[in-house]
C-alpha cells in the first residue's frame, strides 16, 4: 500500500501553500525524495485531490506527478482563474461637433481656404445619443474548483444641457430645439444656430448669441456681433466689433479703419486683414495681405495665399509667423513677434504701467507723510481733518505697496518665460529693411531685403536660416 504524502509534509519535508483567495496552489519541497523513495508514496494529483485542489492543475503536475518531489524549490502546481468585469455601458454620441470642411479646387487647382466649412445642425427631435449597457462579466474558478462570480460592468448615463432632453427613462437624447450640438465634457447641449440673411446693420441691429451666428451678408460698421459658439460670416468685417467663444471665419476681408475688432478663443480666418485689431486664442490665418493691423495669435500667423503680404503695425504669435512677404520697398515699420503667448506679453505691459502707478503713489505718499511730519515738529497739532487725510493716505499707501510687491513678483515670473520663449518666423519669398522681429526677448532688426529666409532664436541672439516649409 502506498503511503500518503500527507506524512512527508508532517515530516517537514514537502509544504503545501494556498492562497486567501483560492487562486494559487504551490508546493515548497523542503527535503527532495531520492529515486528509491518515490515509488513508495502516492501520486502527486491525488494528494491535490485529497486537499480539494482538483481544478487550474499545471501540466508538470500531470506529467510528471511526484518526480517533482526529487528537486528541492518552489513550484506552482495550480491556478484558478480570475472572474473577468463587465465591459462598462458606454454614451453613443451619434453627431459630430466639428466642422465639416470641403476642399475644393478651381479651374487652376487652386484651393479657396475661406470658402469650406459647414457648421454641423441638428433638428428637433433628432436622436442625439443612446445608450449602451454594460455587459455580464466572465466567472472565475478556484483552484478548488469553485465559481467565483463576476461583478457586472458599470452602468453609463447621458448628461444633457441646453435644449436637450432624455427620452425612454433615460437611455436616450433629443433635441428639443433646430441648432447646432455640442458635447462640453461629457455634457450634450444644442446650441441654435442663428442666421442674418444679408447684411447686420439698421434693419437687424446688434447681435448677441448664446449659439452660432451665420451672417450671409457683411457686417456694416458700428455694429456688434456676439456669440458663444462660431461666427461665419459670407461678406466682408467693416469697422465693427465681432466676438466668439469659437472661431471667426470671413469669407471676405476685415476692413476696421483703425476700429474695427475681431477677437475670438478659436481660429481667426480671413482673406485680408486691414486697419484692424485682430486676436485668436489659436491661430489666424490670412489668404491674401494684412496692412496696417494689430494681429495676434496664441500659436500661429499665417499669410501664405497668393499674395502672402504681412506690412505695416504688428503681428504677434506664441509660436508660428508665415508670411510670403513681410514689410514693403518703400521701408515701411513692421514688427513682428513670436515666442510668448501675446496674453502673456500684454499682461507684462500691463502690469509695467500698474508698477509704476503704484510707485508714483508711493512716492507722493512719501512727501505727503513728510510734510505732515514738518508741522508736527514746528509743534502744530492736526485737526479732525488732516487726522481723516493721514488716515485715508496710510490706506492707500498700504494698497499701493502692496500692489508694488505683487507686480514685482508677477514681472519677475514673466521675465523669465519671455527670456526662454521659443518661435519662428518663416518668410517664404521676401523680408523687407525696417522689419522688427523679436523672439521671446530678443530683437533683429532688418537691414537690408532677404529672400527665402527664417528667423529664430540661437544661443541667445536672433538668427537668420533659409526658409523651411513647417512639417504641419
Amino acid at each position: 500500500m502506498l503511503k500518503s504524502l500527507k506524512l512527508l509534509e508532517e515530516d517537514n519535508r514537502i509544504q503545501l501553500f494556498i492562497s486567501g483567495d483560492g487562486l494559487r496552489a504551490e508546493l515548497v519541497v523542503k527535503k527532495p525524495l531520492i529515486e528509491e523513495e518515490l515509488s513508495s508514496y502516492e501520486e502527486l494529483k491525488d494528494f491535490l485531490a485529497s486537499r480539494g485542489i482538483v481544478a487550474g492543475i499545471k501540466e508538470e503536475v500531470l506529467e510528471e506527478g511526484k518526480k517533482l518531489l526529487q528537486e528541492e524549490g518552489r513550484y506552482l502546481i495550480a491556478e484558478g482563474k480570475r472572474p473577468q468585469r463587465g465591459k462598462d455601458g458606454e454614451v453613443k454620441v451619434l453627431f459630430t461637433q466639428e466642422l465639416e470642411k470641403r476642399w475644393e479646387e478651381d479651374e487652376s487647382g487652386r484651393v479657396d481656404l475661406f470658402d469650406f466649412v459647414k457648421i454641423p445642425e441638428v433638428k428637433e427631435g433628432d436622436l442625439l445619443a443612446e445608450l449602451i449597457p454594460p455587459r455580464e462579466g466572465i466567472p472565475g474558478q478556484d483552484v478548488f474548483g469553485k465559481e467565483i462570480p463576476a461583478l457586472p460592468g458599470r452602468p453609463a448615463k447621458i448628461r444633457v444641457g441646453k435644449n436637450v432632453e432624455l427620452i425612454e427613462e433615460g437611455t436616450k437624447a433629443i433635441a428639443k430645439v433646430a441648432g447646432r450640438p455640442v458635447l462640453v465634457g461629457k455634457t450634450i447641449s444644442v446650441l441654435p444656430l442663428f442666421e442674418v440673411d444679408g447684411d447686420v446693420d439698421v434693419s437687424i441691429g446688434n447681435i448677441s448669441f448664446v449659439g452660432s451666428i451665420i451672417v450671409r451678408g457683411t457686417i456694416r460698421s458700428g455694429f456688434k456681433v456676439e456669440a458663444e459658439g462660431d461666427i461665419e460670416v459670407w461678406g466682408n468685417v467693416e469697422a465693427a466689433t465681432v466676438q466668439s467663444q469659437g472661431n471667426v471665419i470671413i469669407r471676405g476681408g476685415i476692413f476696421g479703419r483703425e476700429k474695427g475688432l475681431v477677437r475670438a478663443r478659436g481660429d481667426v480666418k480671413a482673406k485680408v486683414i486691414e486697419n484692424a485689431i485682430v486676436e485668436a486664442g489659436q491661430d489666424v490665418i490670412v489668404g491674401e495681405a494684412v496692412f496696417h493691423s494689430q494681429v495676434s495669435a496664441g500659436r500661429k500667423v499665417i499669410v501664405n495665399g497668393r499674395k502672402g503680404l504681412a506690412v505695416g503695425g504688428r503681428i504677434k504669435a506664441g509660436n508660428l509667423v508665415w508670411v510670403k512677404t513681410l514689410g514693403s520697398p518703400m521701408g515701411t515699420s513692421t514688427e513682428v513677434m513670436v515666442g510668448i503667448d501675446p496674453a502673456l506679453r500684454d499682461e507684462y505691459n500691463y502690469l509695467l504701467e500698474e508698477l509704476e502707478k503704484a510707485k508714483k503713489q508711493l512716492a507722493e505718499g512719501e512727501k505727503a507723510f513728510q510734510a505732515i511730519e514738518e508741522q508736527r515738529n514746528a509743534g502744530k497739532n492736526l485737526d479732525r481733518r488732516m487726522v481723516e487725510i493721514l488716515e485715508r493716505l496710510k490706506k492707500t499707501c498700504r494698497l499701493a505697496e502692496e500692489k508694488k510687491k505683487f507686480c514685482e513678483e508677477r514681472l519677475e515670473e514673466l521675465e523669465e518665460i519671455i527670456s526662454g520663449g521659443e518661435g519662428k518666423v518663416l518668410i517664404e519669398e521676401k523680408v523687407y529693411p525696417q522689419v522688427r522681429i523679436t523672439v521671446g526677448n530678443l530683437a533683429y532688426l532688418v537691414r537690408d531685403e532677404i529672400p527665402y529666409a527664417s528667423f529664430y532664436k540661437k544661443d541667445q541672439e536672433v538668427v537668420m536660416g533659409s526658409f523651411e516649409r513647417p512639417r504641419s
